[in-house]
C-alpha cells in the first residue's frame, strides 16, 4: 500500500511562531481597548475577545505543539493562519464596516490571499510519497500440524500439542508480521489456509479429516503460491508423523526455499497418548451368591491422567451400588479399582434364572479423547444357595460363642448348634427347616438334614462307633466335614483309628499328642494362596515368602498333629514351630469320595472377632470362616437354579480393529448342571448397518464343565451387538444372552505417539533447520536476518514541493497591490 506523509521545511522554532501569533493577538487585543476607551464599545468588545481567544490559542499551543513532526507544522500552519486571519476580520469589520459587505469581503478575500502566500513562505509544505512496503516484503508460509497425533499430551502440565504450537506462535506472531507476509495453514489430511493464528485457534485437533497426515502435500501447497523470490522460507510444526502416500523427501527437495522444522512431542512412545481413560476390563465371577459380597474388578488404563481424579461408577438397573475414586501420579499409568457389590431381592422374572445386568463405568470428563471406551456390561448369574451345618461342641468356650453367632448371620447358611452342658446332655439352638436335634444325630435321616458338620472341643466318648462311621459315609457321599482344635479334638480326643480320622485330611495321633501354646499369626503355603478359603486375604496371614501386610491378631496356640495325608492340601502352617514332618499343621483340607473334609487345628480365631470388629463382615473373621464352610460345602455344586441358563462374557466392550475379542459363556441345562453338550453360536451384527452380513462363531467347550470359549476379530469400526444362542443336544434352545461391543476404526494417527525427529530433519535438510518448538524464537531471527541479506533495499520516499517562492512572492506582492488600489478608489485610509 503506498504511504503519503505532508512535510514542512522551512521555519523550525518554535518560540518565533509562539512569539508572532502573540505579537498579533496582542495587537487585536490592544486596538480592542483603544475603541473603548473611545466609548465604541461594540467594535471593542469584539476586538476585546478575539484578541484574548488568539492569546490563549496560541499560548496553548505553544505550550504542547513542537515543530519535530510534520503533525505539529501543518498545526501551527493552521494556527498562524487563524489568527492573523482572526485579526484582519476583527480589523476591517470595525473600520470599513461602512462599505458594505461586498467591498468587505472582496477586500478580506485579497489579504487572506496575501496571507497564505506569506505563510507557505514561511512553512516551506512538501508531500511525500512511499512506495508500498508490503511488496517489497517476502511471504513466510506457516504450516501447523492439526491431525490427531496433535492431541496428544506428553506432559501432565502442559496442553495438547496443538496448543502448544499456537501459544509459541502467538507470542511470535506480532514480530513475524512486521518483517512478513504470513501465510498461515493448517494440515491434516488435506492442508487449508486461514487469515491469521487467531483462526486456528479456533480449530481443534479432531473430527474429519483429522486421521491422517500429508506432510508432502502440505509442503508443495506453501510453496506453490510464490515464486523462489517471493518466499523467505517455510516453518513447519509438526509431530513429524506423515501418514500418506505422499512422498515427503521429494516434496522437500522441489521446495526452492529452505524449511525451517520446529519438532514437537514426546520422543518416548510410553509417555506419548492422547489424555484419556479407558477402561481395559471388568470382571467378575460368573456367578454370585444372594446376599452375599461379590468382587467386581475393573481395571483401567489412564494417560495424561496424572492428579485427576476419576470416578467409577458401578450400576444395577440405572442405580448406583457401588463406586471408588481413581488417582494415579504419573502420565500413563495402569490402575486396578475393586469394586463391592452384594446382589440382593429376587429375579425379576421368576419363570427364568436370575441375571444381573451390571454396568461399571469410569465418569465422562470433556478433556478425554473418547467417551465409547468408559463402561463394560457385566451379567452375573445369582443364586441362593443354602448351607445347612451342624456345629457339635463339647465345651462352652468363647471359640463356640462367636463361630455360632457367624453361623447364625450368614443369609445363606441354616444352622443347628449342640453345646454340651452336662454329661451326655446338649443343649440344641437353631433348626432347619423347622425341623430340631435334640442330640447327636444317629439316623441316617439326622444326617441328611445337614450339608456340613463341624465337631469342636467333643471327646470322641460322646460318639459311637456306629456315629463315627455314619460320619464318614456322610463325607464319602458328597457332604462335608470340619474337626476344629480344641484340648478333645484330634488326637487328644481320642480320634486316632476311628472311621472319622479315615475321612480327615490329618492323622490325629494319640490321646498324648501334645497342645502348642506359641502364640501365632499362621503362614499361608503356596496351595493356601491360591485356595478360595482364602481369597482376598492375603494382606492378613504370612506368606510363603513375607510378613503380613495387615496381620491378624494372633492365635494362642493349636493342637499338634503328627502328618498330613498324602492325598491332603495343607493351607496353613505355624510359621516357627515344627516336628519331625515339617511345619505344624493348622489348616489342611482334602478331598474324601465324592465329599470335602477340614482339619483346623487352631480355636482361638475369636481373637480375631474382638480385635477387628470395626471392619463389621469385610473383616478377616467373617470372611475366613464364610469362605471356609462355603469351600466345604462346594457352593458351587449348590448353585444350581434348576432353571436353563446361557451368560455372556467378553474380556472387553471396547475395542480396536486389530485386536482380538474373547468370548465365555457358561451353560446350564434345565435341572440348573452345566452342559457339556450345548452347541453355542455368536452373532456379532453392526448396528446401522443392515446391508452387511452378520458375522457367526462357533465356539467350543473348553476345560471347565459348562464353559465355551471363542474369539473374533472386526474388519470394521463401529457399534455392534453380541447375540449367544445356546442349543442342546436335541437341537432345542436352551437360551440366549446378549452384550455390547464397540469397536473403533482403524487409526493410522494414533498407531505411534512418539515424535518422528528422523523424518522432520530429513525434511529441513541442509538448508532449513530442524529443532524444538522452544526454538520458534531464534528460528524467527535466523529467518529475519536472512531475508534481509536476501532482499534488495526499499526505494527511498519521493518528494513534491508545494511552494514555489518565486511565484508565491510575486502572488504576495500582486494580491497587496489590488487591495491597496481597492482602497484607494474607495477611498479608505
Amino acid at each position: 500500500m503506498i504511504g503519503f506523509s505532508l512535510q514542512f521545511r522551512g521555519v523550525e522554532n518554535t518560540a518565533l511562531l509562539a512569539a508572532l501569533g502573540g505579537a498579533i493577538a496582542a495587537a487585536v487585543l490592544g486596538y480592542g481597548l483603544w475603541q473603548w476607551i473611545r466609548h465604541r464599545r461594540r467594535g471593542a468588545v469584539t476586538a476585546i475577545l478575539a484578541g484574548a481567544a488568539a492569546g490563549v490559542f496560541v499560548t496553548a499551543a505553544a505550550a504542547r505543539l513542537t515543530l519535530d513532526s510534520p503533525v505539529g507544522r501543518m498545526l501551527w500552519l493552521v494556527l498562524l493562519g487563524g489568527v492573523i486571519i482572526l485579526a484582519v476580520g476583527v480589523f476591517y469589520s470595525a473600520v470599513y464596516a461602512y462599505l458594505g459587505r461586498r467591498k468587505i469581503a472582496t477586500l478580506l478575500v485579497l489579504r487572506f490571499g496575501a496571507i497564505l502566500a506569506l505563510l507557505l513562505i514561511l512553512f516551506k509544505p512538501a508531500v511525500s510519497v512511499q512506495p508500498a512496503t508490503d511488496a517489497f516484503r517476502k511471504t513466510l508460509p506457516i504450516l501447523v500440524d492439526r491431525s490427531a497425533s496433535m492431541s496428544a499430551t506428553d506432559q501432565t502440565d502442559l496442553p495438547d500439542r496443538y496448543r502448544q504450537a499456537l501459544g509459541a506462535l502467538a507470542g511470535q506472531s506480532q514480530r513475524i508480521s512486521e518483517h512478513f507476509r504470513v501465510a498461515w495453514f493448517h494440515f491434516a489430511e488435506k492442508t487449508q489456509q486461514v487469515e491469521d493464528v487467531e483462526e486456528l485457534s479456533d480449530l481443534a485437533p479432531s473430527g474429519a479429516g483429522t486421521d491422517a497426515t500429508d506432510i508432502a502435500a502440505a509442503i508443495r501447497r506453501a510453496v506453490s503460491a510464490q515464486s523462489a523470490r517471493e518466499l523467505a522460507g517455510v516453518i513447519l510444526i509438526s509431530d513429524g508423523l506423515h501418514n500418506a502416500p505422499g512422498d515427503i523427501y521429494e516434496a522437500a527437495a522441489e521446495s526452492p526455499v529452505p524449511i525451517y522444522c520446529l519438532g514437537i512431542g514426546s520422543r518416548d512412545e510410553k509417555a506419548s497418548g492422547r489424555r484419556n481413560v479407558r477402561l481395559l476390563s471388568a470382571s467378575a465371577p460368573l456367578e454370585a451368591v444372594a446376599d452375599n459380597v461379590t468382587t467386581i474388578t475393573a481395571t483401567l488404563r489412564l494417560t495424561g491422567w496424572a492428579n485427576i481424579p476419576s470416578r467409577v461408577v458401578l450400576t444395577e438397573n440405572g442405580k448406583e451400588v457401588a463406586s471408588s475414586q481413581v488417582l494415579v501420579e504419573s502420565n500413563a499409568q495402569t490402575s486396578t479399582v475393586k469394586l463391592k457389590w452384594t446382589p440382593t431381592g429376587s429375579p425379576a422374572d421368576s419363570e427364568g434364572p436370575d441375571i444381573r445386568k451390571l454396568n461399571i463405568a469410569v465418569e465422562l470428563n470433556p478433556a478425554e479423547a473418547t467417551a465409547d471406551d468408559n463402561a463394560a456390561e457385566l451379567h452375573v448369574l445369582v443364586t441362593s444357595p443354602h448351607i445347612r451345618v451342624l456345629y457339635v461342641e463339647g465345651t462352652l468356650r468363647p471359640e463356640y460363642k462367636y463361630l455360632r453367632r457367624i453361623l447364625a448371620g450368614d443369609p445363606n447358611v441354616k444352622s443347628v448348634s449342640l453345646v454340651r452342658f452336662a454329661e451326655n446332655r446338649f443343649l440344641s439352638q437353631g433348626s432347619i427347616d423347622g425341623k430340631k436335634l435334640t442330640g447327636l444325630p444317629r439316623t441316617d435321616e439326622d444326617f441328611a438334614m445337614f450339608d456340613v458338620i463341624i465337631i469342636g472341643d467333643l471327646d470322641r466318648s460322646f460318639l459311637s462307633r456306629d456315629q463315627m462311621e455314619q460320619i464318614r459315609r456322610f463325607v464319602n457321599d458328597g457332604k462335608a466335614l470340619l474337626m476344629l482344635g480344641g484340648r478333645h479334638s484330634f488326637g487328644p480326643g481320642g480320634y486316632a483309628g476311628t472311621p472319622v480320622e479315615a475321612a480327615l485330611p490329618v492323622f490325629c495321633g494319640s490321646r498324648a499328642q501334645p497342645q502348642e501354646t506359641t502364640k501365632f499369626v499362621p503362614r499361608l503355603t503356596a496351595v493356601g494362596t491360591s485356595s478360595p478359603v482364602f481369597a482376598d486375604l492375603g494382606e492378613f496371614f504370612h506368606g510363603p515368602t513375607g510378613k503380613a501386610s495387615k496381620a491378624v491378631p494372633e492365635l494362642f496356640g493349636c493342637v499338634t498333629v503328627p502328618r498330613a495325608k498324602q492325598a491332603a492340601n495343607v493351607l496353613a502352617v505355624h510359621p516357627t514351630r515344627r516336628n519331625a514332618n515339617g511345619p505344624l499343621i493348622v489348616l489342611a483340607v482334602q478331598q474324601f469320595g465324592a465329599g470335602r473334609s477340614a482339619a483346623f487345628t487352631a480355636d482361638t480365631t475369636w481373637q480375631w472377632y474382638l480385635r477387628l470388629r470395626p471392619m463389621g463382615a469385610q473383616s478377616p473373621y467373617h470372611r475366613f470362616w464364610g469362605q471356609l464352610i462355603r469351600y466345604l460345602a462346594g457352593v458351587e455344586k449348590k448353585r444350581q437354579t434348576g432353571k436353563p441358563s446361557v451368560l455372556a462374557r467378553t474380556d472387553r466392550a471396547y475395542m480396536r480393529q486389530d485386536e482380538e475379542l474373547k468370548i465365555t459363556v457358561q451353560v446350564k441345562d434345565a435341572e440348573g448342571r452345566p452342559d457339556r453338550n450345548a452347541s453355542v453360536t455368536a452373532m456379532l451384527r453392526a448396528e446401522g448397518q443392515d446391508d452387511r452380513k452378520p458375522t457367526t462363531v462357533t465356539l467350543t467347550a473348553g476345560p471347565g464343565v459348562g464353559i465355551y470359549h471363542g474369539a473374533y476379530r472386526a474388519d470394521h469400526g463401529g457399534k455392534y451387538t453380541i447375540t449367544i444362542t445356546a442349543v442342546d443336544k436335541n437341537a432345542k434352545t436352551i437360551g440366549t444372552d446378549s452384550l455390547p461391543l464397540i469397536v473403533a476404526a482403524h487409526s493410522k494417527e494414533t498407531d505411534r505417539l512418539a515424535r518422528n525427529d528422523k523424518t522432520l530433519s530429513a525434511l529441513a535438510g541442509k538448508d532449513g533447520r530442524y529443532a524444538e518448538l522452544s526454538s520458534l524464537p531464534d528460528i524467527v531471527d535466523e529467518i529475519i536476518a536472512q531475508s534481509a541479506k536476501d532482499s534488495p533495499p526499499p526505494p527511498v520516499p519521493k518528494q513534491y514541493s508545494l511552494y514555489n517562492f518565486t511565484l508565491l512572492f510575486l502572488a504576495f506582492a500582486a494580491l497587496l497591490t489590488v487591495e491597496w488600489i481597492l482602497r484607494r478608489n474607495w477611498q479608505l485610509q
